[in-house]
């Protein structure tokens, strides 16, 4: 998030909200659509059926992700990075995930500061939350950053397939343009043997015909 929404707006509420005096409810309506703008989000996060963002039960463990492929003698080999789920889900099905783990009593998706008031005590809650937060937003980071890795990894691994298919291709086109070449000059060569003999042939019946004029 940033300073409009996500976990870097829901820290600086709460922030904000250990301030003495001020009205928590109306800190709480903005936590409250933050909270549902994250998991709205995470829900929505969806893309060939799978959604590693808020997981259900159906939600395989790991998956493995295609990140290479080359040919040795024939034989095709495929390279693949196994993701564990639970380290970049944001919400479970057993709450176990980044953002709806319980910690202290709630979890970052059930934060409610209402009923907080300036003591001793809701202001050691409040501390608990934005450690709690802070936590999260680490943790959001950090699977960002490894996710971030491994599709750098893919990319590299896409670019250089691509560049291998094009040498290829180079490669094969230069061996058909050197047989065409070659099939060229071997026709030229007979046209021009061809020629030859019949300009061979023309001369020599040329010559006996000088000497059949002699005996006449």
């Amino acid at each position: 998030g940033d300073s409009t929404g996500g976990l870097t707006k829901l820290q600086s509420l709460l922030v904000e909200a250990k301030t003495a005096g001020i009205d928590r409810t109306k800190i709480q309506a903005d936590i409250t659509q933050i909270q549902q703008q994250m998991k709205g989000t995470a829900n929505a996060a969806t893309f060939n059926g799978v959604n590693w963002l808020s997981t259900t039960t159906a939600t395989p463990a790991t998956f493995d992700l295609v990140s290479s492929f080359s040919r040795v003698g024939g034989t095709p080999t495929i390279g693949s990075i196994t993701l564990t789920i639970s380290n970049y889900s944001l919400y479970t099905s057993a709450t176990g995930g980044i953002l709806d783990k319980v910690s202290g009593g709630a979890s970052v998706d059930t934060i409610s500061i209402s009923t907080l008031t300036d003591s001793a005590a809701d202001q050691t809650t409040l501390d608990g939350y934005i450690a709690q937060v802070t936590t999260a937003i680490n943790s959001v980071a950090s699977a960002a950053a490894d996710l971030g890795a491994v599709k750098n990894r893919i990319a590299t691994n896409t670019d250089f397939v691509k560049t291998l298919m094009d040498s290829v291709n180079r490669g094969v086109g230069q061996l058909v343009d050197a047989d065409m070449n070659a099939e060229s000059t071997r026709l030229q060569a007979l046209q021009t043997q061809q020629q030859l003999g019949v300009q061979a042939l023309s001369i020599a019946n040329q010559n006996s015909q000088s000497i059949l004029s002699l005996f006449r």
